[in-house]
């Protein structure tokens, strides 16, 4: 008793508890997990800092390899890299195969569950001094089969068929927008290199007119005010230039993130051709809204998601009556040094039917049923959407082919004029303003006409997304 109360006083000791209390707070803080303030950044361990290091060094192992003659991609070559590429139909891919296991995991419900076992059991009896010691062996199976369940096993495979469908919509969906980004980004790239041959022309015009004016100041024609508004004007169109060819590196970038491999120089397209061949679409709005409606991959899938909800509803429904099960056991007994054995069997058919069980099943049922509604809610929702977005995507379309006309038309009107009040200033029958005005007005022009050949190209795979029809067709297909 001395030695326990000598022990007890000792861990009371006062210095000993505020070691032991310092030590169990600090094993119990997460202050060592976080930064430390809320205003501080947070610095990963060193072991997670050179972890992320090693997997990250992975980034350019993309499997594209330029061409080293140095040819510009076309829109099929670069569909076929983007296939090949792009992490987000890879993802909606194996969704498809996540969804086809689940579909076979709910169709193993028509199958007979098997479970086979084996057991060794050794045993001594000690009787009246007499010692008696036996080993046996016996394996045994047990097969375990619903017959009946009012249709709930079957609908609960329907409703995991369903899925799969929709899953596998979804997927075709992702192929398609993953075309429909690459043209996007294709035709963003072409008509930022347009638009730095524009701004080239531009700055040509301007030196045209900053060689006119000086020529004039020199000779005592002019006033100062002229040459240096013409040397401001040069000096802007450089500015121009040079902004037009910063955003073809950005264009080039979103076309290396849309094909899904590291942006670099090889990074090249062909332009693409004239879109004189583009003519308006003689057709009704409203039967291209109709065709939207059969052939919207996003739409199929959320039908299918219906269906599969209506399934559920049946299937938690079912679970209110009662389910029939057969089933068989038997096993074989050995006994360890002789030859007797003995077989075990038996056979049974059984109904089974849950009528409480604290309305988890009432539960389940409401739970489906609100279910199917949101679901149906949704469809309806993407049905008033695509209509909306087939409506506007289809007189953008309609309006771009007219932009495009009257901005060539406009183009070729300044060109026009410029070039007769350059010769007409000149010659000292135009002022500097006028001068500037028509450079400035062909400048316009020549932006507006690559801005509606960009609206045009985009307009019309816009539309051809609105409708579900994308073609992603590359030239390994």
């Amino acid at each position: 008793m001395v030695v326990v109360e000598k022990f007890f006083r000792r861990l009371c000791n006062p210095f000993l508890v505020s070691v032991s209390m310092g030590l169990l707070v600090g094993c119990s803080s997460i202050d060592s997990g976080v930064s430390k303030k809320d205003d501080v950044f947070w610095d990963p361990p060193a072991r997670e800092s050179q972890a992320k290091q090693r997997q990250l060094q992975k980034y350019g192992d993309a499997n594209f390899v330029p061409d080293p003659s140095g040819s510009a991609l076309d829109l099929p070559m670069l569909l076929d890299i983007a296939f090949e590429n792009n992490p987000s139909t890879k993802k909606s891919w194996q969704a498809a195969r996540m969804a086809a296991a689940q579909s076979g995991k709910a169709a193993s419900i028509f199958f007979p569950r098997i479970t086979m076992s084996g057991v060794t059991e050794k045993s001594e009896t000690n009787t009246l001094g007499l010692k008696n010691s036996a080993t046996t062996f016996y394996p045994a199976i047990e097969i375990q089969y619903s017959i009946f369940q009012f249709g709930g096993h079957t609908k609960y495979a329907d409703a995991a068929r369903q899925l799969l469908y929709a899953a596998n919509y979804q997927h075709n969906r992702a192929l398609q927008t993953l075309a429909y980004e690459v043209q996007r980004c294709y035709f963003a790239l072409d008509s930022a290199e347009e638009t730095v041959e524009a701004s080239q022309r531009n700055l040509d015009d301007a030196f045209v007119a900053y060689d006119a004016a000086f020529i004039k100041n020199q000779a005592g024609l002019s006033n100062i005010q002229d040459f240096l508004q013409a040397k401001a004007n040069r000096s802007h169109a450089e500015f121009d230039l040079e902004n037009a060819r910063a955003h073809v590196e950005l264009a080039r970038a979103n076309l290396a993130t849309a094909i899904g491999v590291p942006v670099s120089k090889a990074i090249q397209i062909v332009q693409s051709n004239d879109e004189n061949d583009i003519n308006d679409l003689d057709i009704d709005v409203q039967d291209l809204i109709g065709g939207a409606m059969q052939t919207r991959q996003d739409m199929l899938a959320q039908h299918s998601v219906v269906m599969a909800k209506k399934d559920m509803t049946w299937a938690n429904s079912s679970k209110l009556l009662p389910e029939l099960v057969i089933g068989g056991a038997g096993n074989r007994k050995w006994f360890r040094g002789g030859n007797e054995h003995f077989n075990n069997f038996n056979v049974y058919a059984s109904l089974r039917w849950t009528i409480f069980d604290g309305f988890n099943n009432m539960y389940d049922i409401i739970e489906a049923r609100a279910a199917l509604k949101s679901a149906e809610q949704e469809l309806k929702r993407m049905q008033l959407a695509i209509a909306s977005d087939v409506w506007a995507k289809y007189y953008a379309f309609k309006s771009a082919i007219k932009q495009l006309s009257a901005a060539r038309n406009y183009e070729q009107s300044a060109q026009e004029s410029f070039d007769s009040i350059i010769i007409a200033y000149k010659e000292g029958l135009s002022s500097f303003g006028d001068l500037m005005a028509a450079q400035t007005q062909l400048a316009s022009a020549r932006k507006q006409t690559v801005v509606s050949k960009n609206n045009l190209a985009v307009a019309v795979v816009d539309l051809a997304y609105a409708m579900g029809i994308v073609n992603f067709e590359s030239k390994q297909q």
